[in-house]
């Protein structure tokens, strides 16, 4: 059991900090996640930034809820964007059936936050760092929490792509 917490904890500490992930950490099953993501957003040009959220929000579906910052599923969605995007009544309800959405749907989530990136890039055009920036803190883009998340997505996008080179 004890061993079992540890290697919990070593990764919850590689995935949830993007300067420590390292691509030959993934499992099988985080490579077919991945695969998965990748597939469902490559037409939206959005994979590697998709891939890279899914790492640093949630361990890549490990740790999918958040109940201090109301964030749920595979990309940590705030859950008053949801609401608010899907143009919902905010109500116990609603939220908590847009949550369990989050949670348990892949489509759900993923096309939630491919919304959401493309509602920044619309605003941002190609800065990919102020895109990534506001995926994380809105139009606070430019404080420190949120260039360093920029930076973080940008290094797991770097690993992700060596995984790519390796399976082409």
């Amino acid at each position: 059991m004890k061993r079992y917490f540890i290697t919990l904890l070593i990764l919850f500490f590689t995935y949830a900090n993007g300067e420590n992930f390292k691509s030959e950490d993934l499992t099988h099953e985080d490579l077919s996640l991945l695969k998965q993501i990748k597939e469902y957003a490559q037409k939206y040009d959005l994979a590697y930034s998709l891939m890279a959220i899914a790492v640093k929000e949630s361990s890549l579906g490990r740790y999918k809820v958040n109940v201090d910052s109301y964030d749920y599923g595979l990309y940590q969605a705030n859950i008053n964007t949801v609401i608010r995007r899907h143009q919902v009544r905010n109500s116990t309800f609603n939220r908590n059936r847009m949550a369990m959405l989050l949670i348990n749907d892949f489509e759900f989530a993923t096309s939630n936050a491919i919304a959401e990136l493309i509602y920044w890039k619309k605003i941002y055009g190609n800065n990919w760092s102020k895109i990534w920036a506001s995926y994380n803190a809105g139009f606070n883009n430019d404080s420190s929490k949120a260039i360093k998340y920029s930076k973080d997505i940008e290094k797991i996008i770097i690993e992700l792509k060596k995984v790519d080179a390796l399976n082409s």
